[in-house]
């Protein structure tokens, strides 16, 4: 059976099938049998009649015609399979269902494939393509220059997109006197479609923020300014429904936009009486004001922007003060023993934590972790961490107990993409024992004076999963003993994966080949804090010449001979100073 296929307008993709002798289409329900609801087609536009298994279009003495592959019919036509009807802005193609009836020409199928628009006269006065401003200000006339230097003061003084863009509208309604409606339309940056960012109506009662897509799309697509005596009897410009809605007469747009590249938007000006008409000199006008408009809403977009990465510097800086206070001011005052710490994030705030906490019986616990991640989520996730370690080691009996806590409050807080490595150190300084407790993190190292050599503190198979992994995880402790000159290291992977600009990891090899440096280069004795410096200013040296990879964080601890060490702490955040003096 033959068929109507609707490609373009309401219910694109509907199959109409031709099985009446007479299929009538047009405005009106009551009178047709295909209504097309658009109030530029005629009430009963056109027809397609079957005589002896034939099928012929015919127009009705339709207001805007009836057009069959792109050219207007005068009278009844044949159809062939795969001709095109448009109506207004509703295209059809027509299918006969039979086999053996010839098509259309393959070359004249392949044009009408690409040109749907049909050559009917247009009503447009001018166009203006995008030329230099200089060369539109010196076509302007003494009093129009002056105006112009007006808009441009007022333009620059605007701050803010919507208080420039009002201003914009204030200037142009004052310019050009006959306007009925204002329109400034910019392309949406996610979407790519115009969108009216500011309207403007001389009659309020009659407020519709509502444009013309074909127009705005002609002005963008040519990227072209131009100027229409009256879009209502507009041959082109007429078939499209939001001409007809909106009555609209004389239309001049010009797009806002570089000089070379894309536009972004639009000015469009429009009258709604026969009366009032724009000129080519108004064009000339409108488009020297888009591109003042264009300098101006790029500028008021360049200062939002720097205002919002104004706001996120100082958030950042906020934050960093935040999480530096959640960090010790100072090392433990443990006679007998010295302390070292360093932090330092890869971005302003990051994922690593260390922590001191006085026990009640009068020993120390040393926690130092790692959030897997970096930045804000990271940082988060370490100032609730830092708080529930803190309050769990104070009040579980064994470590142990505490690490299972902590790893069941990760657990139930629900964060799967989110997990916590953290070794512990529970110092007893006066058995100097130090019991230890690794949950997968890298594995703490312990610096024998006597041997001169650097050893695991806990091995692989004492070592636990990372916190917020697994429930009800269970976790194991080993004691070490610590002699006198020796140095027990906690510190996160930024320091074993750092990497050079060669993109080679520091690794385990350059932590033991930075702390057993003091013997090769015959140093006397040893210091946990000098011990700790040496290795974090090894870690410097390597990734010399390119941006920290992660965080790093380290804490050194051991037997001193020497006065009650008050501790030294580097800086947190971005510094790049050693030392930081104690609060």
């Amino acid at each position: 059976m033959a068929s109507l296929h609707i490609l373009k307008g309401q219910n694109a993709g509907t199959r109409i099938p031709l099985d009446k002798p007479v299929l009538t289409i047009g405005r009106e329900a009551k009178d047709c049998d295909l209504v097309v609801p658009n109030q530029a087609v005629s009430r009963v536009h056109a027809q397609i009649i079957q005589v002896n298994g034939q099928y012929f279009l015919e127009d009705l003495k339709s207001r805007n015609h009836t057009f069959l592959n792109n050219k207007q019919i005068e009278a009844r036509q044949p159809l062939r399979d795969n001709d095109r009807i448009k109506i207004c802005d509703t295209l059809f193609t027509f299918h006969s269902g039979k086999e053996g009836l010839p098509a259309l020409p393959e070359d004249l199928r392949r044009t009408q494939l690409h040109d749907e628009e049909p050559d009917l006269p247009s009503t447009v006065q001018a166009t203006l393509s995008r030329v230099p401003q200089q060369q539109l200000l010196e076509a302007q006339p003494a009093d129009r220059l002056r105006a112009l230097l007006e808009i441009s003061s007022s333009l620059n003084s605007a701050v803010g997109q919507d208080a420039l863009l009002d201003r914009i509208v204030d200037v142009l309604f004052q310019t050009f006197r006959q306007a009925d409606r204002c329109f400034i339309i910019l392309t949406d940056e996610a979407t790519g479609h115009p969108v009216v960012r500011n309207f403007r109506h001389r009659r309020p009662a009659e407020d519709s923020p509502k444009f013309s897509k074909t127009i705005v799309r002609r002005c963008l697509d040519k990227m072209e300014a131009f100027l229409i005596e009256d879009a209502a009897t507009d041959g082109k410009l007429s078939l499209a429904q939001s001409i007809t809605d909106f009555k609209i007469r004389s239309v001049m747009i010009a797009p806002i936009g570089p000089p070379e590249g894309p536009a972004h938007g639009a000015i469009q000006l429009d009258t709604l009486d026969r009366g009032k008409r724009f000129s080519q000199d108004d064009l000339k006008l409108l488009t020297s004001v888009a591109h003042q408009a264009s300098v101006a809403i790029d500028n008021s977009r360049m200062h939002a922007d720097q205002a919002r990465r104004d706001r996120v510097l100082r958030d950042m800086e906020i934050a960093e003060q935040v999480q530096r206070s959640f960090l010790p001011r100072q090392t433990p005052a443990v006679p007998g023993y010295e302390f070292y710490a360093h932090y330092k994030s890869a971005m302003t705030i990051g994922g690593d934590y260390y922590d001191f906490v006085e026990l009640p019986d009068g020993k120390w616990a040393i926690l130092l972790g790692d959030v897997a991640g970096k930045g804000v989520p990271a940082a988060l996730l370490m100032a609730k961490l830092s708080a529930e370690a803190r309050f769990h080691i104070l009040t579980q009996p064994d470590p142990t107990a505490a690490f299972a806590r902590i790893n069941d409050f990760i657990i139930d807080a629900g964060l799967s993409d989110r997990f916590v490595t953290l070794a512990g150190a529970i110092l007893d300084p006066v058995a100097h024992i130090v019991r230890l407790i690794n949950g997968g993190h890298v594995t703490p190292m312990l610096y024998r004076a006597y041997t001169e050599e650097l050893i695991d503190a806990i091995a692989s198979d004492r070592t636990g999963f990372p916190l917020g992994v697994i429930p009800a995880t269970t976790y194991e402790f080993v004691d070490v003993e610590l002699a006198p000159g020796d140095t027990l290291l906690l510190f996160t992977d930024g320091v074993t994966d750092a990497l050079n600009p060669q993109n080679k990891q520091f690794r385990l090899e350059g932590v033991r080949s930075a702390v057993c440096l003091e013997s090769a280069v015959g140093e006397v004795g040893s210091s946990p804090a000098r011990t700790g410096k040496r290795l974090i200013d090894a870690v410097r040296s390597h990734i010399a010449g390119r941006d920290q990879y992660d965080d790093i964080a380290l804490v050194s601890l051991g037997r001193y001979d020497g006065p009650p060490s008050s501790g030294s702490i580097t800086k947190v955040g971005l510094s790049t100073s050693d030392q930081a003096p104690l609060r």
